[in-house]
């Protein structure tokens, strides 16, 4: 797991901002793993096409979730993709999709080793 895949300080916001309702935050973070699981599907699909503008909404989707939840890595790797999915050209789009779902899959370990550790 990486210890860095979730911004500790942006994670504090998200729950201040649901007012520290830890079964609201839980609901946000199981919906966001669900939809995140979606997005990397629709991303790894559309790599698989060879088809720059279908990675343009999916990568945006799991840039802005992953955002709100302060998963700083992810987004910026998907901000990077859906900016080349924008010009028509992604280089290595496989290999880019790949990385997107390891760093997800930190995020994931992350976002559940912190609820766990809530008891």
């Amino acid at each position: 797991m990486n210890p860095d895949a979730i911004d500790p300080a942006a994670f504090a916001h998200l729950r201040e901002i649901t007012g520290d309702d830890l079964v609201f935050l839980d609901e946000l973070v199981d919906t966001y793993l669900e939809d995140g699981a979606v997005q990397l599907e629709a991303m790894r699909l559309a790599a698989s096409l060879d088809d720059a503008e279908a990675m343009i909404r999916p990568a945006h989707s799991l840039k802005s979730s992953s955002a709100n939840v302060g998963a700083t890595g992810l987004t910026e790797l998907c901000r990077a993709l859906e900016a080349e999915a924008r010009s028509g050209t992604i280089p290595d789009a496989a290999g880019r999709v790949s990385e997107c779902r390891r760093a997800f899959e930190d995020v994931r370990a992350a976002l559940l080793a912190e609820r766990a550790a809530r008891g």
